[in-house]
Formats: C-alpha cells, structure tokens, sequence
C-alpha cells in the first residue's frame, strides 16, 4: 500500500512543500510560500493541505534551516519553532520527523537528477570511491553533513556543526597576512553571508554590503573591491575544501549548496579556488581526482525529506 508522506523544506524567508509516495516526490505537488504572509509553519501547513486535494497524508518530513534538539527544532533567522508534536498535531499524522536542512540535502545527493548539479572540478566520476560524501552548505550560516552509503545503498547522513568551530590555522594565517583579522574567529564568521561582507568591509575599507550585491558588482565589473573579495573569499574556501578532505574523506564527491555558494560558482569557478586547493603537496595525492559539484535543483531539500521518509 502506498503512504503518502507530506515533506517540507522551510528556509527563513520561503518554505517548499510536497507530497512523496513510499519515498518519490511527486513534483506537481510542489508549492512554494512566503514566510513573512504567516504567523507560523503550522499555517503554511493548514493553508498547503487546503489548497491540495489528496487522500489523508500518514507521516511527515520537515527539514528546517536551524538547529534540532529534544524533539523541537528553531529556525536561524525567523522566530519560528517546529515540533514533533506541533506536526502531529496539524498534520494529524500519526509520525513526524524533523531534520536539519543540509541533512536533508545529504539524503538527497544519491538521487539528484544529471540537472541537479553543476561540475566545479574534478572529474564527473570518481576514480576511487569509498561511498563517502561531503555537503558544504554556504548560505546565512555554514555547516557541513557527512554522507555515508551503506550495504543496502541507503545513505546515511551525520549531524554535526562545524561551521561554530574555530578557524582551520591557515585560513587564520591568510587572514592575518592582509588585515587585522579578529573579527573572524569561527568558520562561519568567514564562510557565510555575513563574512563575506566582513570580509569585503576589511579589504576595502568601506561599509559592509550584502553578499549578493558584491557578487553582483563583481560580476558587473562595477566595484574593484567586490572582485578582490570575491577572488579572496574563493582562495580561502579552496584552503578550507583541502582541510576538509583529510577531515572526512570524501571520496566520492563534494558538494556545495546555499545562496553564497551559488554566488560564487554559477558564473563561473574562480581561478583562485582551484589554485589554493591544487597549490602544494596534500596528505591525499589525488585530491584532484575528487569530484566537486553544486547542488543547483530548487527541489533538493524536498527530496531528500523524501529520500528520509523511507524510514518511518
């Protein structure tokens, strides 16, 4: 018997909903709403059940831009809390299940479509695959989730929060080597939104501005600054990337994802990304021949709560 299963991929300005049967989205019943029209993600839930006229849902996935403990999870940047039993209770689904959203991204990544994402470097395939994975998530906020694929091809994805550890020492010593850095202590206070525009105030000695305008006057060719911290920024993620790799070893493929990442890679991979990872000798000897990729398909998140539904 098939189960209907409603997933949800809530950000902090938009929130995707969907319904999946026994593990596959169906995408016409995608809908999209804008957080800042409801007073919680209970009314996005009663309003996208109104509007969908299908046989009662049975379980429910929802992946949240924000950290999950006790059964509750907080959105970053809206005053929003999601819990188990607030799902149950609006849904009258008998099991919820809450998720960070690059977890969701982490299930995902066996089942995007060939669309679904964009070469960075490296090959299409990997040469040596040990079925581990890696999703780097740039956006308001950084973090990683580390992807295993086990026996029965099922991934398997760790919850960590890496992005509120202290800076790796030689993205701090490139940092240091231009300006006063004391300012960016953890890795999120560099690889984020908010540190890309920290980082463009210390290079140009102006006000800070929004991380989507200095990709656009950098692409626009209109600011000299936004393109020095466009290029800085890319060299200090290609060093954070070969920490990363010994870190997790993740053979068969990194992949990025996020507002930020997408600044910095849909128009194009900066050289300097590529130079600071190839630069010197690293502990793994084929480091190139990791594959590195973005995650560009909208519905991601939805699939991988998908993907997780599989295990209710």
């Amino acid at each position: 018997m098939e189960k209907i299963t409603l997933v949800a991929d809530v950000g902090g300005t938009r929130s995707r909903l969907g319904l999946a049967q026994n593990g596959i989205l169906d995408q016409t019943s995608v809908r999209g709403f804008t957080n800042a029209n409801f007073n919680s993600f209970y009314e996005v839930v009663d309003q996208y059940l109104k509007d969908t006229t299908q046989a009662k849902v049975g379980s429910c996935v929802v992946a949240l831009a924000g950290p999950i403990s006790a059964g509750k999870g907080v959105l970053t940047n809206l005053n929003w809390e999601i819990s188990i039993d607030g799902l149950r209770q609006s849904t009258a689904c008998q099991h919820a299940t809450l998720i960070n959203d690059l977890t969701s991204l982490g299930y995902c990544i066996s089942i995007l479509p060939a669309d679904g994402t964009q070469r960075i470097l490296g090959p299409s395939t990997p040469t040596t695959d040990n079925a581990q994975w890696l999703v780097v998530g740039i956006g308001t906020g950084f973090n990683v989730c580390p992807v295993l694929m086990d026996r029965t091809g099922y991934p398997v994805c760790l919850q960590v929060e890496l992005g509120h550890t202290l800076l790796p020492h030689n993205i701090k010593t490139a940092l240091s080597d231009q300006f006063d850095s004391s300012v960016f202590i953890t890795v999120e206070d560099v690889f984020s939104g908010k540190g890309l525009s920290n980082l463009y105030q210390a290079i140009s000695g102006a006000n800070a501005k929004l991380g989507e305008m200095i990709v656009e006057e950098h692409l626009n060719g209109t600011d000299q600054n936004a393109t020095k911290t466009i290029e800085f920024f890319a060299e200090l993620l290609g060093k954070l990337v070969r920490e990363l790799a010994i870190q997790y070893l993740p053979t068969a493929g990194i992949y990025f994802a996020g507002s930020v990442s997408r600044g910095i890679f849909e128009a194009g991979t900066p050289l300097a990304f590529e130079k600071a990872i190839l630069l010197s000798d690293h502990f793994l000897k084929n480091i190139s021949q990791i594959p590195i990729g973005l995650i560009t398909d909208d519905a991601a998140g939805l699939l991988g709560c998908s993907q997780r539904s599989l295990w209710i």
